[in-house]
């Protein structure tokens, strides 16, 4: 019996000097964002977001340049794109993930800006991820292209 309760107590140490869990990476807008953010784009069909139907709204600090596009955004100010299921034409239904801009100006190598994939749960599901800063690459400026490579459009 000493011998199992001491082969039980080794494994129980050597256990707890496994790594601890990481933390759940947290989604870089408030759950309750419709109260405080402005909607900037109207529902429409994205063809760079596997052809979901999306709105774009700007959090308080990101309205200004956004709509004026010519002046800077402020690091922490946050763009996020709703998405809907590709067959959700009023954007009316439920959400099935979002897409964030956070302006990081010294994120340089990802074009002054941080992107998260958040799921339908608010789990972020992704950060960084090439495929954003690939698309917005081309978002370089101007009225018509984007501004800051937000890729906005008149």
């Amino acid at each position: 019996m000493m011998r199992l309760t001491l082969a039980l107590a080794s494994v129980l140490v050597a256990c707890s000097d496994d790594p601890p869990e990481p933390e759940p990476k947290v989604a870089a807008f408030p759950a309750d964002y419709a109260d405080s953010y402005s909607e900037v784009r109207d529902c429409r069909k994205s063809g760079d977001h596997d052809l979901s139907f999306v709105r774009v709204l700007a959090d308080p600090a990101a309205l200004a340049p956004y709509e004026s596009r010519n002046e800077p955004f402020p690091d922490g100010a946050v763009l996020l794109k709703e998405e809907y299921d590709f067959s959700d034409s009023s954007c009316a239904g439920e959400i099935v993930r979002w897409t964030v801009m956070i302006k990081a100006s010294a994120a340089t190598e990802r074009l002054g800006w941080d992107w998260q994939s958040v799921d339908a749960r608010r789990n972020v599901v992704e950060e960084n991820g090439e495929r954003c800063q690939s698309c917005h690459t081309a978002c370089r400026g101007g009225s018509v292209v984007g501004y800051d490579y937000t890729c906005t459009e008149p």
